[in-house]
């Protein structure tokens, strides 16, 4: 049968994405969450909002991307499985061991059936090494293996493997990262199921540049190291290179009431299940104000919660959120006066986003203490700021230049941190690792495919 047949070719390099039909443009997921997503995150509804965010970010970028001719790409959640604390010591659950390599926890996921889906994601909290963020296996033409909508094969291994598959990870060398780096490494990784390979020559990556204008717009989502996530083009796809709600999806999305997901998922007693009847499904039951699909204000007796229930931790840059009695969802959380510390001192916050440099505290900006410029190796994870549009005046925060705004004091970036001219991360010692672009997907091709076709495989990361 065609899902038996043996693979004899490895994904290609494709400089252009993989052709779709028009009428098909919308790219069902499977969203996995491993046990240790779930503990960092402590609830279902918080795993669900960090998924649907994921989703809606990617779907923002796509939808306004032309990839040459083809338009109006879009991303919805087929069906969500959240492996919770509880299942780490479940022997079917293949993530629930602690110390997975990235390369190792791709193949897990590859080794699933996914041909109901165009894309399978695995989404988790592990700080894998070498600053790795996300792992994706590349597209590529009709007739070889890997990337969007890809059936599962037999591989020269003697596994069958689903090579339409990504990992994403929040964690790099100890620190969380942002929310806006994890939306476009997963932007990134989905970009190379497509077909997308990594930028390259001067052209595509203005962030190496030594213009300074064009060095501050930054790298575009296919850069292959690292990325700050706060720069013009770090959400937009270098020129080098719509759906309807799912009930099920455990997403409440519109012209749904709520969504517990499938029956097998569901255990809300405020919402119907996605195996009722049409009409029925994702919709309240008779009496129950709300769902705790809807949001973290409504209990699980189905009643919106008071007005002095927490329902957001405060942030850096926000204030708590506090339940308002009437709806379901956490309301907006009070903005931190502007210029407050926050990502451990080496930023500012701006209207409740911590987006600011601690540089423009005091008037200046910030800049990048790189190699390439003469900087000492030790500068490089440091914070470091420059006169407004004076490129020859960036120093260290802890240089005599700047005494008078540091008081002599060196601010280090957070581990996980770009660094070098985003040529790497900053480890939690402090020092600049480069990137290994080429890694984990060359370890990991050794054990599919046959020698003969190493040739054949592309590799990408982050």
């Amino acid at each position: 049968t065609p899902q038996e047949e043996h693979a004899i070719n490895g994904p290609k390099l494709l400089r252009k994405k993989r052709t779709t039909v028009a009428e098909k443009n919308t790219c069902q997921l499977y969203i996995q969450t491993d046990h240790l997503f779930f503990k960092y995150y402590g609830t279902r509804e918080a795993v669900i909002a960090q998924i649907s965010s994921h989703v809606k970010a990617i779907d923002t970028i796509y939808q306004t991307t032309d990839f040459s001719g083809i338009r109006n790409i879009s991303f919805m959640v087929k069906r969500i499985r959240i492996n919770t604390t509880a299942d780490e010591k479940d022997p079917t659950n293949p993530f629930r061991f602690p110390n997975i390599g990235v390369e190792k926890f791709l193949e897990l996921n590859s080794e699933q059936n996914h041909d109901d889906y165009c894309l399978a994601y695995v989404f988790t909290d592990r700080d894998f090494d070498d600053g790795v963020l996300g792992l994706a296996w590349v597209g590529a033409p009709s007739g070889s293996s890997g990337g969007i909508c890809e059936k599962s094969k037999l591989y020269s291994d003697g596994k069958k493997k689903s090579l339409n598959t990504g990992i994403i990870t929040v964690q790099n060398y100890g620190s969380h990262v942002p929310p806006k780096v994890s939306h476009i490494t997963f932007a990134h990784e989905v970009g190379h199921n497509f077909g997308s390979p990594h930028d390259s020559g001067t052209e595509c990556t203005p962030g190496e540049s030594k213009n300074l204008g064009q060095k501050e717009n930054g790298n575009y989502i296919m850069y292959a190291r690292a990325t700050s996530g706060d720069k013009l083009n770090n959400n937009k796809f270098s020129l080098c290179k719509s759906g309807q709600p799912i009930c099920g999806n455990g997403m409440v999305e519109q012209g749904e009431e709520c969504d517990c997901g499938y029956s097998d998922q569901c255990k809300d007693e405020c919402c119907y299940d996605a195996n009722q009847p049409e009409g029925k499904k994702c919709k309240l039951k008779p009496g129950k104000q709300c769902s705790p699909s809807q949001g973290p204000c409504c209990t699980a007796q189905c009643a919106f919660k008071s007005k002095t229930e927490k329902c957001r931790d405060d942030s850096d840059c926000a204030k708590e959120g506090i339940c308002n009695g009437i709806t379901a969802l956490c309301p907006a959380s009070d903005p931190k006066p502007n210029f407050t510390d926050c990502n451990r001192h080496t930023q500012v916050c701006i209207n409740g986003q911590c987006a600011g440099s601690i540089c423009e505290k005091h008037g200046l900006e910030e800049c990048t203490c790189a190699s390439s410029d003469g900087k000492d190796d030790k500068e490089l994870c440091h914070v470091c700021c420059m006169k407004k549009m004076e490129p020859s005046t960036c120093a260290s925060t802890g240089s005599v230049q700047w005494n008078k705004y540091f008081l002599g004091r060196t601010i280090t970036l957070q581990p996980g941190s770009p660094c070098n001219d985003f040529r790497g991360y900053c480890d939690v010692f402090m020092r600049c690792r480069l990137v290994d672009a080429d890694g984990p997907l060359a370890r990991l091709k050794k054990a599919i495919f046959s020698p003969e076709l190493y040739e054949n495989i592309a590799e990408w990361i982050v």
